[in-house]
């Protein structure tokens, strides 16, 4: 992201409208609903004078910009019905991600949201075919994004994956399929991403409570059974069809994923949203936290033994 305090706010927005070919019901209303929002950072007194720092710019941004994304303003879309037309649709769709939006947060987010609506409101008489390149797209603009330095050579393209969980478009089947891509055609899995901590959110809110002695209580725990049921859960769903693909690398991913789940669910560390990662809770009614929850295999489960003791660490 550019040093806001070299950008006009008149130039920003006016830039919006110059590209405004997307395939959208009313696209000069969405527009103006998130040049409300920009209208509203560059209101924020540290940014009008332009005292703030680049970090705390984007932590105003995605504070206030993420709530037109997620929330109050629902994109609603229109796809053309060939396939190949309907594919370009998708891929004007996802170049907003970048034309209007500035953080990792609000593009990935935008893209997240793209990612569900466009199967519940894409044309009936489209192929699965369709579906799946349309994701792929979105798949590749989510990648580039987190990782703008990834070397794309010697890369196998585009390799098939017939494994399906909860196929209905919904944001965990989403996080599955687009982690399981990255392990196909990409061939990694990034300690640092959005994506990952976002899939982190769903599993603590979804899969995780089932594991529990009694998911209406978190005083109730078994660490070690639970630590053992989720890691084969999503073990399983990250490797199902892909035996050749589990690697030392893999099992040090879902381990460290494993503990972060459990340590925000049980409130050592908390989802911060606006900064798309885990802080150390130090004082949760005073709102003060600590360090952000360490990526690093050797450091995340030195972090995680200090809080919770289980038998197969």
């Amino acid at each position: 992201m550019n040093n806001y305090k070299n950008k006009e706010i008149s130039e920003i927005i006016k830039s919006w409208s110059d590209n405004s070919n997307y395939p959208i019901d009313h696209p000069q209303k969405i527009i103006d609903t998130f040049a409300d929002a920009l209208t509203e950072i560059y209101a924020v007194p540290e940014i009008q004078n332009k005292t703030a720092t680049n970090e705390e710019y984007i932590t105003i941004y995605n504070k206030i910009m993420l709530n037109p994304i997620f929330d109050s303003h629902p994109i609603g879309f229109i796809w053309r019905e060939d396939s190949q037309e309907f594919l370009e649709d998708i891929a004007s769709a996802t170049s907003m991600a970048d034309n209007i939006f500035e953080t990792v947060e609000t593009k990935n987010a935008y893209l997240i949201s793209l990612a569900v609506a466009f199967k519940k409101s894409a044309p009936k008489a489209l192929k699965d075919t369709d579906f799946e390149q349309a994701s792929l797209i979105i798949y590749e603009k989510i990648f580039s994004i987190e990782n703008p330095n990834f070397s794309y050579t010697d890369l196998s393209k585009n390799i098939t994956d017939d494994y399906s969980h909860l196929d209905d478009g919904q944001a965990l089947a989403f996080q599955i399929q687009y982690h399981r891509w990255m392990i196909l055609n990409k061939n990694i899995l990034p300690e640092t991403s959005y994506m990952r901590n976002r899939f982190i959110n769903i599993v603590i809110r979804k899969n995780f409570p089932k594991h529990t002695p009694n998911p209406e209580s978190k005083t109730e725990t078994s660490y070690s059974e639970s630590h053992q049921k989720l890691k084969l859960e999503i073990m399983g769903h990250m490797t199902k069809g892909l035996e050749d693909k589990k690697s030392e690398e893999l099992n040090k991913w879902v381990a460290s994923f494993v503990n972060n789940v459990m340590l925000v669910y049980y409130g050592f560390y908390k989802w911060d949203k606006l900064r798309g990662d885990f802080y150390q809770v130090i004082d949760l009614e005073k709102s003060q936290f600590g360090i952000k929850l360490p990526d690093q295999y050797e450091d995340n489960l030195e972090e995680f033994s200090k809080y919770i003791k289980i038998k197969d660490n």
